[in-house]
């Protein structure tokens, strides 16, 4: 893949303050592999950052913030007052006249850091502006020729970001009610270059191909406003596409032959997680399917029972490993239709659990809405009236 970045030689590391090592240290080490399911994630994006001030200053940021967040509950006005700083030299290098395209490339992935933190560490904070963050992202791309042409000249970092940043987004537009910014078509070839999950890890079925059915059911949803009833055909179409799905013995025959191998074993764990993950994400999008699309009541057997298959499928992820991390989005759409004490209970445990792991605000967002979902008063309504309560900014996946 050939780079659209023209990077100039980056300064030796004794040109950064030592703050700012601390905090790139921390950020690669602590805060980039928590975005992944990966054992073996792509490198953070700590180069980028020495060849650009926003890049460098929105890293630091995010380390930082996240930092503050464990030591102090939240961010201080001197952290808020470089988050300040960094939009303001985002803002500078926008309107300049001499920008060029590997400039571009470098804001976006400014932008795009800036939008995690705000939708995952801030979130509950005044000064949180995911929303206008994504609007920013996604003009950048706009400029940049669109998702595609981004993607196929992005540099590694970049591109995973960009897997983050179009989850978030498409997970977000199911909450909120929206269309996604990105039409559907952006998931056929998505991992093909790195993403924030394994692709296609001798599993039968692909998390990119979920979510491009995600984001056509979300399409759908809106061309769908002005007519009575969604089309038999059309539901049978996407349950036939999200049915759960299990890899046949031939995949494992490998893994089997070496299983007295340690590394193998490993390998074998992960991929029976990566698995459940996906298939947690399958059943998710089937209760989307009954709930917003078919407009079908909570307590409805049919989307029950995919509440409960999505939790056994999450609570067979184990606790220690970094998938169980990323199970957040299926796990709060079950927890928002989920009707008995122990499901609920399952729900806390596994937030709670995650939280221990990656220390981000919006799981104490996921939570208070849950309460609320869950108070005896509560009556379910339509799809779109469920997730009111989320904090404007969070972002879940």
């Amino acid at each position: 893949m050939q780079s659209a970045l023209s990077l100039k030689s980056y300064p030796d590391d004794m040109s950064l303050a030592t703050n700012q090592k601390r905090a790139l240290d921390y950020f690669g080490a602590r805060l980039w592999p928590l975005f992944f399911t990966s054992l073996k994630p792509c490198p953070a994006p700590v180069s980028l950052a020495r060849h650009s001030s926003a890049v460098l200053q929105a890293a630091c940021i995010f380390a930082d913030a996240h930092r503050a967040l464990q030591d102090r509950g939240q961010s201080s006005q001197a952290l808020i007052s470089k988050r300040s700083n960094c939009l303001a030299t985002v803002r500078e290098d926008l309107v300049s006249d001499t920008m060029q395209k590997s400039t571009l490339h470098l804001l976006l992935v400014a932008v795009l850091l800036l939008y995690l933190m705000d939708g995952y560490v801030d979130c509950t904070q005044q000064h949180a502006s995911t929303q206008a963050h994504l609007a920013g992202a996604v003009a950048i791309i706009n400029a940049l020729g669109g998702f595609h042409a981004v993607r196929s000249s992005a540099e590694m970092e970049t591109n995973m970001l960009l897997s983050e940043f179009a989850s978030t987004d498409l997970t977000d537009a199911l909450l909120r009610g929206r269309k996604p910014s990105f039409p559907a078509n952006i998931w056929l070839d998505m991992e093909s270059g790195p993403v924030w999950w394994d692709p296609a890890d001798h599993a039968s079925a692909s998390l990119g191909n979920v979510f491009a059915t995600l984001a056509r059911m979300s399409f759908y949803v809106h061309e769908l406003q002005n007519e009575d009833l969604c089309p038999m055909e059309t539901v049978d179409a996407f349950e036939r596409t999200l049915q759960p799905s299990f890899p046949s013995l031939g995949n494992f025959v490998q893994l089997a032959s070496d299983a007295n191998d340690a590394e193998s074993q490993a390998v074998r764990e992960r991929t029976i997680f990566s698995q459940s993950l996906c298939r947690a994400f399958q059943h998710a999008a089937m209760i989307y399917l009954y709930r917003s699309v078919c407009c079908i009541a909570t307590p409805h057997v049919i989307v029950q029972q995919h509440v409960q298959a999505c939790l056994e499928c999450i609570n067979g992820i184990g606790v220690e490993s970094k998938v169980n991390n990323c199970t957040l989005f299926p796990l709060y759409i079950a927890g928002a239709h989920s009707l008995s004490q122990p499901q609920r209970d399952a729900v806390t445990y596994r937030l709670d659990a995650i939280y221990g792991k990656i220390r981000f605000q919006s799981i104490h967002s996921m939570k208070a809405s849950l309460e609320q979902i869950w108070q005896p008063s509560y009556q379910p309504g339509a799809w779109n009236d469920t997730f009111t309560d989320l904090t404007i900014g969070t972002l879940v996946i």
